[in-house]
């Protein structure tokens, strides 16, 4: 009786509850912050916790799926017919702002990060926005850590590009940023992702802080977004997307710099950075660049260790292929290469070999597209015999219906209800494929380095197959292989994945289908 009266109370003992306000309100701050204020309602332990959160995350939910026999009427949030809606997003976010100063509680810590993701924004909430900014840099001052600012508002879609994935902007009143904002000594991350956005910074912007910076959809002439980077002399991470009035960019002030990122930025044409800065890391995503965007200055050369393109357009041309071939010739010092086009592979290889440099350091590949044709495994080998040293392989197929199916497809979901769509795949099998045949190539990275391959969202097509299998055949050292196959049948994702595992020659310790 004494055992189970001591098991009983091991059983109740709540280490948790054990911790100090201040670790659990940390514990908390890591949490979004709706779940957060669940959590809160566990025990009356934890019932004034959410008061020593320093990080408030808030995302407006999605719209519901509405059924044919619903009324379409009513609130954004729940049922239509729900008598107790939830209250409009911009007063959950000051509710949740305001919660963290409790009448019976301590004083609430100085606020760390604020994240708000506010989709359905209208010019008339401009005040409420104000008003968690003004909330966030006064605490601030208070701050040890400095503060993390994240206003995504109205999010589109990055480029306004007829063939960039949902493309279409809307126009819409801008937001114009509070000038106080480009004087927060404390603040240490900034992102501003609003479609669209008004800097509008004073002549003199001081933020000696500030190490991230995110600026999306600004339609800011470029004097004042050089002047927001000019002010920050710490930063260390930029991101520019969508910025089309920025034509021309300097960076030589910034020595801290080690991540550059420019996403659709299609006017942007020159780019000075110091080549023996700190600068390391290298993320684009538009038309083929020319050599001259990046005008490396400095005794020093280009120490460029990631790197990651995204050619988001139409089929490359074979004058900018051989535009791209003299790009990546500037980061063929680059340990992590990311290439992402139309087609995986194909649309990357260039007809005259020797333009294509040879990647010495080049340690993990990734190549992002779709398997449109039955030549990539020899596109693949082509770009496989520059990266004489690759370790790593990784291969994301994109599953995007061919052109002349785009608006066949787009029909059919119209018309189809919500489960239909949702129940469709695109995971096949076909054992009576005849799969392309590949003459013996000797690849130096396949025999003697590739110890992991992963596959990302197969779907078992046939050029998919024969890809496959001319890899793995091939990998002659790999002890690692990852398959994610698309959303289908269990028995096609069982015939697939015995069907690799018979190619895999080395039969690799470590294997993960997923």
């Amino acid at each position: 009786m004494k055992i189970a009266k001591v098991a009983g109370a091991r059983q109740r003992e709540d280490r948790l509850s054990t911790l100090s306000d201040a670790t659990l309100g940390r514990i908390l701050s890591s949490l979004p912050s709706k779940e957060a204020a669940r959590a809160a309602v566990l025990s009356t332990r934890w019932r004034d916790t959410f008061t020593c959160v320093d990080a408030v995350w808030l995302e407006e939910p999605e719209s519901p799926i509405v059924e044919e026999h619903e009324d379409n009427c009513g609130s954004d949030y729940g049922r239509p017919d729900d008598p107790d809606p939830k209250l409009p997003f911009t007063t959950a976010v000051t509710a949740a702002l305001l919660a963290r100063h409790g009448v019976h509680a301590s004083p609430a810590p100085p606020l760390r990060a604020l994240r708000v993701v506010f989709d359905k924004y209208r010019p008339e909430d401009a005040p409420a926005v104000d008003h968690w900014v003004f909330y966030a840099l006064k605490q601030a001052d208070r701050a040890p850590a400095g503060l993390e600012l994240d206003l995504s508002l109205r999010r589109e879609p990055l480029c306004n590009r007829p063939y960039c994935p949902g493309s279409h902007m809307h126009d819409m009143t801008q937001y114009s940023v509070p000038t106080r904002l480009f004087s927060c000594a404390a603040l240490r991350t900034l992102s501003i992702s609003i479609g669209p956005c008004s800097l509008s910074p004073p002549a003199a912007v001081s933020l000696p802080s500030l190490e991230v910076l995110l600026l999306a959809r600004v339609s800011d002439h470029e004097r004042h977004v050089q002047s927001l980077v000019d002010g920050c002399p710490r930063l260390a991470d930029l991101t520019l997307e969508t910025c089309a009035t920025v034509t021309t960019l300097s960076l030589l002030g910034n020595h801290h710099l080690c991540r550059l990122a420019l996403r659709c930025c299609h006017n942007l044409a020159k780019v000075f950075v110091a080549a023996d800065g700190n600068l390391h890391s290298l993320e684009y995503r538009g038309d083929v660049p020319d050599t001259s965007l990046l005008d490396l200055q400095g005794t020093g050369r280009s120490s460029f260790t990631s790197c990651s393109i995204d050619i988001s357009g139409k089929e490359v041309s074979s004058e900018e292929l051989t535009k791209l071939g003299e790009f990546l010739q500037l980061v063929s010092s680059t340990k992590h290469l990311h290439l992402q086009s139309v087609r995986l592979g194909y649309d990357i290889q260039l007809d005259a070999p020797a333009t294509l440099p040879v990647f010495t350091s080049l340690l993990h590949l990734k190549l992002t597209g779709r398997l449109l044709h039955g030549d990539a495994t020899d596109a693949v080998s082509r770009i496989l015999g520059h990266a004489p040293s690759l370790e790593v392989l990784s291969l994301l197929f994109e599953t995007g219906p061919d052109d002349d199916e785009l608006h066949a497809r787009d029909r059919w979901e119209e018309e189809c209800k919500v489960g239909e769509i949702v129940d469709a795949h695109q995971l096949r099998y076909n054992e009576h494929d005849v799969l392309a045949t590949m003459p013996p190539v000797s690849i130096p990275c396949l025999r003697r380095h590739v110890r992991e391959i992963n596959l990302v969202h197969y779907h078992g097509g046939s050029v998919q197959r024969t890809l496959a299998r001319f890899l793995l055949c091939n990998a002659l050292v790999l002890d690692k292989l990852y398959c994610g196959f698309a959303p289908g049948p269990l028995w096609i994702q069982t015939k697939l994945r015995d069907e690799i595992q018979g190619w895999a020659m080395n039969s690799p310790k470590n294997c993960v289908f997923d």
